[in-house]
């Protein structure tokens, strides 16, 4: 009586459940990463062509950004180029929003070279005073 011989059968690897779970797992980071919020619920009043309301308004503090990173506000120095932070910015800009209120306009200036991370840093130092009436300098 001969015994058959048991083949050894090769294990193979589906791909497709693995697949499959890679995915899920992707789309589950993602539904459940979060998005910071700083930026996107500034109250940002882009330049135009609308009417405005004439009303007594305080005057409007001026952001300059030039083109090495400093930052001005009403021809002030108040950060320097390595300054991420910008704690002067803050302090100047939350006295402001204290006196005059929400109605307060900031309006930022940057120079054309300006690189976009420093204006997300005066952006995030704006949100942290308080500021709810910000534009940018329209250049013509």
């Amino acid at each position: 009586m001969k015994f058959r011989e048991e083949k050894d059968e090769e294990c193979q690897l589906q791909m497709g459940p693995m697949m499959d779970c890679t995915f899920l797992l992707l789309l589950y980071f993602l539904a459940s990463s979060q998005i910071k919020i700083e930026e996107k619920y500034l109250g940002l009043l882009v330049p135009g062509n609308a009417p405005t309301k004439v009303e007594s308004l305080p005057a409007e503090l001026t952001i300059a950004i030039n083109e090495n990173g400093q930052v001005f506000c009403n021809e002030m120095p108040v950060g320097g180029a390595d300054d991420r932070l910008l704690p002067l910015l803050q302090g100047k800009l939350k006295q402001c929003i204290d006196l005059f209120g929400d109605k307060q306009p900031v309006v930022i200036h940057p120079q054309p070279k300006v690189r976009q991370q420093r204006i997300v840093d005066v952006l995030a130092a704006c949100a942290a005073a308080g500021v709810k009436n910000l534009s940018f300098f329209a250049n013509q």
